[in-house]
């Protein structure tokens, strides 16, 4: 049996133990004096399940944390050294001291800190969590507050930034974490405020597809991005800005606008989610550029027609009789918006809309002609909902 050796330092009084543990015994790891607890054993020795005697990570931390009255002069080190063995990658942490109160001193640290949760028989790491914490010191104590993050991130989680997202100019910590599939990787975005020694996280999450900017203007977080890689998604898909704000306690999108709108297809979406986010102004623009603009060519796109995907450029009778319906949907949606905004409830409006622009069932096939899972999908009863509430 291998060797494995448990040291006890005993801050001030000067006293050592050391002592072998078997691998029968399961000791209790107690504090006796003030601040270290360290447990010493060989890298290089396969640990069993019985062998490794360790509690969870935040409890034992919080443990540790209960013994200090006195400020410590380094909190990052004091971590890394304590979380170490928890981390069988051994990742240097990024602990951020700041002010989350405003009381004029900086005395809360902000980190992101990773376990290993091992098999019970094996020893082997099956997953790596990740909790956001949050420590402060106040009234010679120390207190740890900590948001748990889905394990489907794998440990993959930091602090995007720390700044007044809510305009009580007190900052909000904005944490990230990181969801790769198969072909695309996924950014989910979780705001949390510290309030009276405690961490308050708001209701929803921010998530995008392919990131490529995150930022924070005018107290909102924007993020860019939105292309998903598997070839089901489809090539209609275009790179948006998408910006959320914190509304009531929860994490709203606010807007979302897309890059660039080379085709009445795109000009026809930027103008729904301009709608659906209360741009009504915006979305009347987009549908009336949809109606009269001419797409140059659908040579880079691709069609189901006929339950076939299709390369664009191939079927120029087909993608005509699309262009033309998209067309006359954008000037039933311009119409419909138009009603709404004389005070026409939804119901009568959208009866309207429709017999304004001669609506026909037969527009269904060329709606949703578009390849693409990414694409929203209509049915005839769904021809005047928001686009939010469409299967996309």
């Amino acid at each position: 049996m291998k060797k494995k050796w448990l040291m006890y330092v005993g801050a001030g009084i000067g006293i050592l133990c050391l002592f072998t543990l078997t691998g029968k015994e399961r000791p209790t790891l107690t504090v006796q004096s003030s601040q270290h607890v360290s447990l010493i054993s060989d890298v290089d020795v396969a640990k069993t399940p019985s062998e490794t005697v360790r509690r969870p990570l935040i409890e034992q931390l919080r443990i540790e944390l209960s013994h200090f009255s006195e400020p410590m002069p380094d909190m990052t080190k004091w971590l890394q050294t304590r979380v170490w063995p928890y981390d069988s990658k051994n990742e240097l942490l990024s602990v951020i001291q700041t002010d989350l109160d405003q009381d004029g001193v900086s005395n809360e640290w902000v980190t992101v800190l990773v376990e290993d949760i091992r098999d019970e028989q094996t020893g082997v790491v099956q997953e790596r969590k990740s909790y956001g914490v949050i420590i402060d010191f106040e009234d010679s104590q120390y207190i740890l507050q900590y948001l748990n993050f889905s394990s489907a991130n794998n440990g993959r989680t930091k602090v995007m930034t720390i700044d007044d997202l809510t305009g009580d100019n007190k900052p909000e910590v904005v944490w990230v974490s990181i969801n790769s599939g198969a072909h695309t990787t996924f950014s989910e975005y979780t705001v949390s405020s510290w309030v009276g020694r405690k961490l308050e996280t708001y209701v929803g999450t921010a998530v995008i597809a392919s990131e490529s900017k995150a930022e924070i203007r005018d107290k909102k977080l924007q993020l860019s991005g939105g292309l998903i890689g598997s070839v089901g998604a489809g090539p209609w898909q275009q790179e948006f800005t998408e910006t959320y704000a914190v509304v009531e306690n929860t994490l709203k999108r606010t807007e979302r606008s897309y890059v660039q709108s080379p085709t009445p297809y795109h000009r026809l979406i930027n103008g729904m989610w301009a709608e659906s986010h209360g741009y009504r102004e915006q979305a009347l623009r987009d549908y009336s550029e949809a109606i009269k603009m001419k797409a140059a060519s659908y040579q880079d796109y691709a069609f189901i027609f006929e339950g076939e995907w299709v390369q664009g450029g191939i079927n120029s009778d087909k993608e005509a009789e699309f262009d033309r319906t998209i067309k006359r949907y954008s000037l039933l949606r311009k119409e419909l918006l138009t009603e709404v905004n004389r005070g026409v409830d939804q119901r009568n409006a959208c009866v309207s809309a429709k017999k304004k622009a001669g609506f026909d069932k037969a527009w269904l096939t060329y709606l949703n002609a578009p390849a693409g899972y990414a694409n929203p999908h209509w049915e005839e009863g769904t021809i005047c909902s928001d686009i939010a509430l469409l299967e996309q």
